[in-house]
């Protein structure tokens, strides 16, 4: 399984730092087997066309993004260009937002197939493992 994880934009002049989380939750995936790259819209500038370039280019089957709250709004709209890039793509939310509100936002918001709940790292390699069998059951290819 092929995984790109975002880290959305936010509006601080502060200096950027690297996005930790998102690489110890790539770290977990790369040890269960997947392919990981991480695609951080603070260093670099989001654009949707930006965002379809990495997708055109790695294919991935999932993309994650995480989210506190003040990011929320550039995350669910980067949620809503990768389905309108590919619909197929899975599309999983995690952070400290969706963490307390997951059903309302997944009501809300029908781009966004999952919420990771807590600890990412633990979290993700749950979800990929149940989106896997649900490929492999329903005949898919991966």
């Amino acid at each position: 399984m092929r995984f790109l994880l975002v880290n959305p934009y936010y509006p601080i002049s502060e200096t950027p730092t690297p996005p930790l989380g998102l690489a110890c939750i790539a770290a977990a995936l790369e040890e269960s087997g997947a392919e990981v790259k991480i695609a951080d819209f603070v260093v670099y500038p989001y654009s949707r066309e930006s965002l379809e370039w990495k997708i055109k280019d790695f294919m991935p089957d999932v993309v994650g993004i995480t989210s506190v709250t003040m990011t929320f709004d550039n995350a669910i709209s980067a949620i809503r260009d990768v389905k309108r890039i590919d619909s197929t793509i899975l599309t999983i939310m995690g952070g400290p937002h969706v963490s307390f509100c997951a059903e309302e936002t997944l009501k809300k918001y029908p781009e966004l197939d999952m919420v990771a709940i807590g600890e990412g790292d633990k979290t993700i390699r749950h979800l990929a493992a149940i989106h896997k069998i649900n490929h492999i059951y329903l005949g898919a290819n991966m």
